[in-house]
């Protein structure tokens, strides 16, 4: 240790971290824009990642690594680079002989946007908890799940990214005083999704303990996409879009290969329809990749969550998901959007969704009824296209989760949690102009994290004695209990009062905790359920 740096040994070479302010209270040493990979360029662009090159002499750690490249959502210019491949750790000491549990965070963003430095996921809460926390990056958008259905390019790089993280965490964390024998990954969203997709595939077996979705998993109709026609594969599109339409995966790549990552990204755009828009289409989720050497996913969705999350696994949503797609921000609800969603309402159904109503079977203006009655849809009824939005982006898909984890055969607990607590004024809600009630998509990663984009603003951190606080402390403290122990309220404290059980095997309810300023243990059952639109329509 030498002033405020601290230098340590990896696999791969020396590395100098840099000791900051806990802005709550006390220290922690930051290790930033470690590469766990080798730049994706060139010719490993859309390939696998390769593992790291060693450096020679000491690496400056304290700053960032490169953002994978995407649009900033505030300024809508692209930024990032190919070279995107880094991750972060920060603990609470290097020199300990006690190994500490391990959080490997993977951020959302719909598999396009976001990265794991601190202007969204600061490490001051949950550092202080007394694990090791690491945040990466992986690759976005076209460059990181371009699935041509070849081994040119077989999908599903971004995971591959996370899993080439997993691994660098199980050569290097001890070093950090970190525990590779107890690692958690925990992720929102789109990171939801790829926690879960981990959890179901061989490819990352032996890398983790534990795993925390966070309002994603593998059945959102939004995290996977079946390519079957070359016609719509957006990366045939794309080769179109530059000057070579072809349906031969081999050309369309050598093609994609060399165009500027920016501008292969600013396309990926363009190319989306009005109605893909409507639907909240992602152009490049996770795919079959069975094409690759190494797959991620083998089989659909549907069939491969009957694998189960064999490990402790949390699991759960916001009250209000939806208002998140139809707040104002986004600029796609306008009188003229109104009017053709009236005309015609399956405009605003995800292709994905609609085999099921088939099954069911639910007719398209049944299920419009179901959430709207006779009334049209309009700013009057944004809160019934809130609980539509919610239902089909993520209630229906976390519940079919979660009823395959009730298998009679599981093994390991899984918990289910619904976030309820409610703040008005949350940092979130400003941004993006919410003002339906709930808990809005994504509201509780700001007390998980503290957001230094807040800090960048002169927003004050929470204050000791606020609600926030307790909510902040209450959620750290369970999230990083499960890391250490695979239960999240092992103990009964002023913190968490509570005892979160888990769900019940081959069980006809779903108990799960309902986090709020009283938190409570619930029971929904699963007839009640207002996104099982088959007894919904019963009732009718």
């Amino acid at each position: 240790m030498n002033g405020n740096r601290v230098v340590i040994n990896v696999r791969e070479g020396k590395l100098i971290g840099i000791i900051e302010e806990n802005f709550l209270d006390g220290k922690y040493i930051a290790f930033r824009g470690i590469p766990y990979a080798k730049p994706p360029i060139g010719k490993l662009r859309f390939k696998d990642p390769a593992p790291p090159e060693p450096w020679s002499g000491a690496r400056d750690a304290s700053k960032y690594g490169n953002v994978a490249v995407q649009t900033d959502i505030i300024t809508g210019e692209m930024i990032g680079d190919e070279d995107c491949l880094y991750l972060n750790v920060y603990t609470a000491d290097v020199e300990s002989w006690r190994k500490r549990p391990v959080m490997v965070w993977i951020h959302g963003g719909a598999f396009s946007l976001g990265s794991g430095d601190a202007s969204v996921y600061g490490p001051d809460y949950i550092v202080r908890k007394d694990v090791v926390l690491v945040t990466l990056n992986y690759r976005l958008g076209v460059l990181g799940f371009l699935n041509l259905n070849d081994e040119v390019a077989a999908g599903n790089q971004g995971i591959k990214d996370t899993i080439m993280a997993l691994r660098w965490v199980q050569k290097n964390i001890s070093k950090f005083s970190g525990d590779p024998g107890n690692v958690t990954i925990f992720g929102e969203s789109a990171g939801g999704v790829i926690v879960h997709y981990l959890t179901l595939s061989p490819l990352s077996e032996g890398l983790f303990h534990k795993a925390i979705s966070q309002s994603g998993v593998v059945t959102n109709p939004w995290a996977f996409i079946e390519l079957t026609n070359k016609a719509t594969n957006k990366g045939f599109q794309l080769a179109e879009y530059f000057g070579k339409a072809t349906s031969d995966p081999k050309v369309a790549y050598e093609l994609l290969k060399i165009i500027d990552a920016r501008k292969l990204r600013k396309a990926e755009h363009k190319l989306q329809t009005k109605t893909e828009r409507l639907q909240k289409i992602i152009p490049f989720p996770p795919s079959l990749d069975h094409k690759s050497l190494n797959p991620v996913i083998t089989e659909d969705p549907s069939i491969l969550i009957h694998r189960r999350a064999k490990v402790p696994y949390i699991v759960g949503y916001n009250s209000c998901e939806g208002s998140y797609l139809v707040n104002s921000t986004f600029g796609y609800l306008n009188e003229e959007t109104f009017k053709e969603i009236n005309s015609n309402f399956k405009k605003t159904i995800i292709p994905r969704i609609l085999p099921t109503l088939s099954q069911i079977p639910i007719t398209i203006e049944e299920l419009r009824f179901l959430y709207f009655g006779n009334k049209t849809v309009s700013e009057e009824t944004l809160i019934n296209y809130a609980d539509f939005m919610g239902d089909i982006y993520f209630y229906r898909g976390i519940m079919e989760v979660v009823d395959a984890q009730m298998s009679s055969d599981a093994n390991e607990p899984t918990y289910l949690y619904k976030f309820s607590y409610e703040n008005e004024a949350s940092f979130l809600r400003k941004i993006l102009n919410v003002t339906l009630p709930g808990v809005t998509h994504s509201e509780e990663l700001f007390y998980l994290f503290y957001s230094h984009m807040m800090k960048d603003l002169g927003l004050p951190p929470f204050a000791p004695d606020s609600k926030d606080y307790k909510i902040m402390n209450r959620l750290t403290q369970m999230w990083t209990d499960f890391a250490k122990t695979g239960n999240p309220t092992p103990a009964i404290t002023n913190l968490t009062p509570i005892k979160w059980t888990p769900l019940k095997i081959a069980g006809n309810v779903y108990d799960y905790l309902d986090i709020d300023i009283e938190p409570r243990m619930k029971i929904l059952r699963k007839e009640e359920q207002r996104c099982n639109w088959k007894n919904m329509k019963h009732k009718l």
